[in-house]
């Protein structure tokens, strides 16, 4: 068996910068677990399926300028995604709500929360 290993020199003095870390912003979080309810969940699905509705006329379009070669897959695939993630975030933020980025990630529903008081255990004088 032979290793061949190859050395990768810069041919020029120059040094090439490093490239600056990748950051991405911060992530928008939503109530889903409102999406348990099914009032919630029947309302942020018929909302969704109205504002994909009205844009399939623009994915039709997009289709046939790919199959015609007026634009490229890349943009193909980059259109409907911005679109769709524009959808979601908007009938997300409007049904279900943000999530208040200065409170706590753990912190208990309130209206779930099941209290400590003793009235399950049984005293005998």
């Amino acid at each position: 068996m032979t290793i061949h290993l190859y050395l990768d020199l810069p041919t020029s003095s120059n040094q090439v910068p490093p490239l600056p870390p990748h950051t991405s912003p911060a992530r928008t979080l939503y109530h889903s677990k409102r999406l348990k309810d099914p009032q919630s969940k029947d309302s942020f699905t018929s909302a969704l399926a109205k504002k994909v509705a009205n844009t399939s006329h623009t994915f039709t379009l997009l289709t046939s300028q790919l199959f015609s070669s007026q634009i490229t897959p890349q943009s193909f695939a980059d259109t409907p995604n911005t679109s769709f993630s524009e959808i979601l975030k908007h009938t997300a933020h409007v049904v279900l709500g943000k999530v208040d980025p200065h409170t706590t990630k753990h912190e208990p529903d309130k209206s779930t929360t099941h209290h400590t008081s003793k009235h399950h255990a049984t005293q005998i004088p």
